[in-house]
């Protein structure tokens, strides 16, 4: 926690660099930036989301839409690199399969009969594309909403339990010895 606050951007720095001068203006708003009971859950969420729905640009994406929800524009950055190559390949077929329940596909992933027709592996690829687009589609929206529900409400947990935990010690700080 202390190292990501130390290295949390401030409003001066923002004002720095010459790429996001023009959006300094609407960079300034404090819950953008501090760690507030608020702000982080809203990050988490924004990053989470954006993760998982956009797998390309996806930080800066979310450092975008961190902007309007009034999120912590660090952590929903941070918050994007869960997804990572390691993770896409798991997700998407996770997707494919939550996707196919979701529109009562019971069918094969493929037609045996029909990819058959198609000759070469690229044409066998683009009909597997064509045939699983969907499903995929329906499955990374609610993989996505679900990370960011959850995310959400974990992070308020935990900042609820260590905002507790905090009180707690200055409670205890100033009782008597």
């Amino acid at each position: 926690m202390h190292w990501l606050t130390r290295h949390i951007p401030t409003r001066d720095t923002v004002h720095e660099h010459r790429i996001l001068r023009p959006f300094a203006p609407h960079l300034t708003h404090a819950s953008l930036w501090r760690m507030t009971r608020r702000s982080v859950p809203r990050g988490v969420a924004v990053g989470l989301f954006v993760a998982v729905l956009i797998p390309i640009m996806h930080t800066v994406i979310a450092a975008l839409i961190a902007i309007p929800t009034r999120a912590n524009v660090a952590i929903a950055a941070a918050f994007t690199l869960v997804v990572n190559p390691l993770t896409i390949p798991p997700m998407y077929y996770a997707a494919y399969r939550i996707g196919s329940w979701e529109l009562h596909h019971d069918a094969p992933l493929v037609n045996p009969a029909a990819a058959e027709r198609f000759s070469s592996e690229l044409s066998r690829l683009l009909f597997w594309l064509h045939e699983a687009s969907g499903a995929i589609a329906v499955g990374v929206l609610t993989i996505a909403a679900l990370a960011a529900l959850v995310g959400y409400l974990g992070a308020s947990l935990a900042w609820r339990f260590w905002s507790r935990s905090r009180w707690q010690q200055r409670r205890d700080a100033r009782k008597p010895a």
